[in-house]
């Protein structure tokens, strides 16, 4: 199986396993009571279905923080397998329904996902035993959303990493716009709050507040 990590929040775990030849973090967050959620399934699904298959995780729904072909790669093999809706805030339909020609241009092999089920909403969300805040997190992409958790984590994607933040010098981007929403989105949730992002090692939001040369 790829790189995989765990982080234990009170009532809630959350594994990440490592992606793809672009190294894309994949998320399973279980609750204490086996309901889960599948985030940005980015590519190897054998090895994400494996993890579920070990955990016991009921996956409810696939969720994505956005629409690149790194993070979606996966999610046509994850969602027939374990039978669970896909949801993608509405900004960013157009740009998943055309992943798979940026995956061409790389030269990566890609299966164009059909469309998600369901728009994911901004704000709180619920699957089961787990609850979310979806905040609104565009710039390296469009509709590109982070998701909150009180249990004191927050799945940042591709928008706030480790002292860096999300590329602007690809199509659809807007530099100014990420490092607004990072502030007012990311930057006021508690200083202790762990940040897992897309790719790369987790930080929190206070070394980040304090460390980030980008967004200062």
């Amino acid at each position: 199986m790829n790189q995989r990590s765990s982080f234990t929040f009170a009532d809630v775990t959350v594994d990440c396993l490592v992606t793809g030849p672009v190294q894309e973090n994949t998320y399973l967050i279980r609750h204490i009571s086996g309901d889960a959620v599948l985030i940005d399934p980015g590519d190897d699904a054998d090895d994400i279905l494996e993890l579920v298959r070990v955990t016991g995780a009921k996956v409810l729904a696939i969720l994505l923080t956005h629409a690149h072909f790194d993070h979606i790669g996966a999610v046509h093999a994850t969602r027939v397998a374990l039978h669970a809706p896909v949801y993608l805030h509405k900004d960013a339909w157009t740009p998943y329904s055309r992943a798979h020609i940026s995956a061409e241009r790389f030269n990566i092999p890609f299966t164009q996902p059909a469309a998600p089920e369901f728009k994911l909403e901004l704000g709180a969300v619920k699957f089961g035993a787990l609850e979310f805040t979806a905040l609104f997190t565009p710039g390296h992409a469009p509709g590109h959303i982070a998701l909150y958790s009180k249990s004191g984590f927050v799945i940042s994607g591709d928008a706030l990493f480790k002292n860096t933040v999300g590329r602007t010098d690809i199509p659809g981007a807007d530099h100014g716009l990420l490092i607004r929403q990072i502030k007012s989105e990311l930057y006021t949730l508690p200083f202790e709050t762990v940040v897992l992002p897309g790719h790369g090692s987790e930080t929190t939001i206070g070394a980040e507040i304090a460390e980030n040369p980008h967004t200062r």
